[in-house]
């Protein structure tokens, strides 16, 4: 996102920031002569000029690269060169090893037997 967009998303972050700025300037003009064109409800034609004359300032000062991205035509590829798949090697599955079956590995549990005593 560019400086003059991100300043008019939100003017009112970059407003102190970028005050001096030439399109900000100008953005503050065309603001306040709709403001002053709108608070009697009618527009007249002096009104109306100040308004088109700063929309031609904040005109001037946008970019012209979004009107050159329109007109530009993009140039015709070459067509692609033909797809040639390469012999796929088949793999050889690997021998399965033979293990024996192993038996389940439980806890052996012992009891102690106590000492028989001689009386």
């Amino acid at each position: 996102m560019g400086k003059k967009k991100r300043m008019r998303k939100s003017p009112q972050k970059f407003g102190r920031k970028f005050a001096s700025h030439p399109y900000m300037i100008a953005q503050a003009k065309l603001r306040e002569a709709k403001e002053e064109a709108m608070a009697d409800g009618v527009i007249t034609p002096e009104e109306q000029a100040k308004i088109a004359e700063a929309e031609a300032v904040v005109e001037s000062l946008t970019p012209v690269l979004d009107a050159v991205e329109e007109t530009v035509t993009p140039e015709p590829s070459p067509p692609p060169a033909p797809v040639v798949e390469a012999p796929v090697a088949t793999k050889k599955p690997k021998p399965r090893r033979t293990t024996t079956k192993k038996k389940p590995a439980t806890r052996r549990r012992t009891t102690r037997k106590k000492p028989e005593t001689k009386e």
